[in-house]
């Protein structure tokens, strides 16, 4: 299966993150990305875009 399609497997939410856990899935995301090659680096970018959008805003 590839990483596009473990993204849009559907299903329920699940709450198991943190707000900390979440931002540094995101920051981690980011550097991934950085030096990853191109079909990771889309993931990689896709998934921080996702998390990101559902952080409330403080």
């Amino acid at each position: 299966m590839t990483l596009d399609e473990l993204m849009e497997q559907p299903g329920d939410r699940l709450p198991l993150l943190t707000r900390g856990e979440a931002g540094a899935l995101i920051a981690l995301l980011g550097h991934l990305a950085d030096g990853a090659d191109e079909n990771l680096r889309r993931a990689a970018g896709e998934l921080q875009a996702r998390v990101g959008m559902r952080l409330p805003a403080e």
